[in-house]
C-alpha cells in the first residue's frame, strides 16, 4: 500500500477589442462548423457498437443492476436526477451501506459507468460488494437542466459556479440520501470538481463534516499553484477580460445553448476523417496512457455535457491568483460581498473528517505537487499515489485496470472507517 499520513506550500494580453474580435471569430467558425455537420450525416451506422450511446440506467440495466431514479429540488430550485443502484447483480435486499460518487467537470454520474461497457466500472464494483450506490449530478449537465422557476436556455439559470454546486447541489444530495437511507452519514467519492465542491461545502458548512463517514478523492481540484499548462495558464491570467467578452456576448453556458456539447462533437469526430484528429486532442488536453481503451472514445463524446463559464472561469481565477479561494468579483463589489477588497480563502484546514487523496505523477490537470500541498493543509488526510508512474486525471474513469490499482485499495482503506 502507498498511503502516506499527513505531513507537516500578469499579463493582460494585447488589448480586449483584438481579443473580442477573435472570439466572435471562433464563435462564428463554430456554428458554420456545426451547420455543415447537421447537414451530413457522415455517420457509419454499423460503426460504432450500439452499447456505447445506451443511457446510463440502460448500461447498468443491460449488465444486470437495478437502478433508481430520484429528482431533488436543492434550496435555490435547481432540480437534479440522481441514479441510485442499491444492491448488486446477485442480491435482492438495499445494501446498508450508502456510498456518494461525484462526476468532474463537464462530467455526469455516467463517469462512474463507462467502463461497465467492460464489465467492470465503480458503481458496479461497489454495489456488488455490499454498497448502496448513489451516482449524483450537479446543476446545468444532462441531468440537471431544469429549475422550478428559471429557464436553462436564459442567462440567469447559468449564474454559477462550483461554488454553488458545492453549497447548495451537494448539501441537498447528502441530505436526501441520508433521509431515504436513514443512516447519519455516507462514504463519498468524488472526481476532480467532485473533490472541489467537497472542500466547498464542508470548509464554508462544518456541520456537513458529520455527514461523512470517509471521504475518497481522485485528482481533486483545489490548490492550483503547481499549474503549468502553458495556454490554460495564459487563459487564466485574461480572466476578467473573458468574464466580460462572456457578458458582453451574454455567453454564461459552453457551448451555448444552441450546440449540444456531445452531439456536435459526435458529429464532427465519430465515423468521420476527422475522429482520429479528435482522438488526438482530447487526449492531449485530458491526458492518455496505455490504460484508456480508445473504443470508448464515442461514449465519452456521447456523454459530454455543458457548464457554466462561471465554473471555468472561477478554476482560471484561482490559477492566477494562485489561491483556493472564493469567487473574484473585483474590488468594489468584494468588499460589497466579503468584506473584503480580495476574496476569502476556503478554510480547507478546518476539515477534520478523515479525507485520503489519489493521485498520479502523470495528471496534467490535477497535478501531484497541489494534492501534497492540499493534504498538507487538511487536518486528517492520507495521500495515495497511484503506483503506475504515468496515472493521469482520466485513468481514474477509464483505465482498463481499474480493479486492481483503485477501485481494490480504495475499498480496503474506507473500510477501516464505519458508517452510523
Amino acid at each position: 500500500m502507498k498511503f502516506r499520513s499527513n505531513d507537516t506550500h500578469s499579463s493582460s494580453g494585447k488589448g480586449p477589442v483584438k481579443m473580442a474580435q477573435i472570439f466572435h471569430i471562433l464563435v462564428n467558425i463554430f456554428i458554420l462548423t456545426f451547420r455543415l455537420a447537421d447537414g451530413q450525416n457522415s455517420l457509419d451506422e454499423n460503426s460504432v457498437d450500439p452499447d456505447l450511446l445506451l443511457r446510463i440506467d440502460q448500461m447498468l440495466e443491460k449488465h444486470g443492476y437495478p437502478v433508481e431514479i430520484h429528482e431533488i429540488s436543492t434550496k435555490d430550485g435547481y432540480l437534479l436526477t440522481l441514479f441510485r443502484v442499491p444492491h448488486g447483480k446477485n442480491d435482492t435486499e438495499v445494501n446498508p451501506k450508502p456510498i456518494l460518487m461525484m462526476h468532474g467537470l463537464a462530467g455526469t454520474a455516467y463517469n462512474f459507468v463507462f467502463t461497465e461497457y467492460f464489465n467492470v466500472s465503480m458503481a458496479g464494483y461497489f454495489a456488488d460488494r455490499g454498497y448502496d450506490v448513489w451516482l449524483g449530478n450537479t446543476r446545468g449537465t444532462t441531468y440537471g437542466r431544469k429549475h422550478i422557476h428559471l429557464d436553462p436556455n436564459k442567462t440567469k439559470f447559468w449564474k454559477f459556479s462550483w461554488h454553488e454546486i458545492g453549497l447548495y447541489d451537494l448539501s441537498s444530495i447528502v441530505d436526501y440520501i441520508l433521509n431515504v437511507t436513514r443512516r447519519n452519514n455516507l462514504y463519498y467519492v468524488g472526481h476532480s470538481q467532485g473533490g472541489t465542491i467537497f472542500y466547498v461545502l464542508t470548509s464554508l458548512r462544518p456541520e456537513y463534516q458529520k455527514k461523512f463517514a470517509q471521504v475518497s478523492l481522485m485528482a481533486p481540484g483545489g490548490l492550483m499553484g503547481h499549474f503549468n499548462n502553458s495556454l490554460m495558464l495564459s487563459l487564466s491570467k485574461r480572466h476578467k477580460m473573458l468574464y466580460k467578452m462572456a457578458e458582453n456576448a451574454n455567453l454564461f453556458e459552453i457551448p451555448p445553448p444552441w450546440m449540444s456539447l456531445s452531439e456536435f462533437t459526435y458529429k464532427i469526430c465519430i465515423g468521420t476523417i476527422m475522429q482520429s484528429f479528435c482522438e488526438a486532442v482530447f487526449f492531449i488536453i485530458n491526458g492518455r496512457s496505455e490504460d484508456i481503451d480508445v473504443k470508448l472514445f464515442p461514449m465519452l463524446l456521447n456523454t459530454l455535457t455543458s457548464v457554466a463559464t462561471m465554473q471555468l472561469l472561477h478554476y482560471a481565477q484561482n490559477i492566477d491568483s494562485v489561491k483556493f479561494r472564493q469567487w473574484d468579483y473585483g474590488t468594489e463589489k468584494n468588499i460589497e460581498v466579503y468584506g473584503l477588497p480580495e476574496p476569502p480563502d476556503y478554510p480547507v484546514e478546518n476539515i477534520k473528517i478523515p479525507v485520503t487523496i489519489y493521485y498520479g505523477y502523470g495528471d496534467t490537470v490535477a497535478f501531484a505537487g497541489d494534492q501534497e500541498d492540499m493534504c498538507r493543509r487538511l487536518r486528517n488526510c492520507t495521500k495515495y499515489m497511484m503506483p503506475n508512474p504515468k496515472w493521469n486525471h482520466l485513468d481514474f474513469l477509464l483505465s482498463k485496470n481499474m480493479e486492481k490499482e483503485l477501485f481494490e485499495p480504495l475499498m480496503e482503506y474506507m473500510e477501516t472507517f464505519k458508517i452510523s
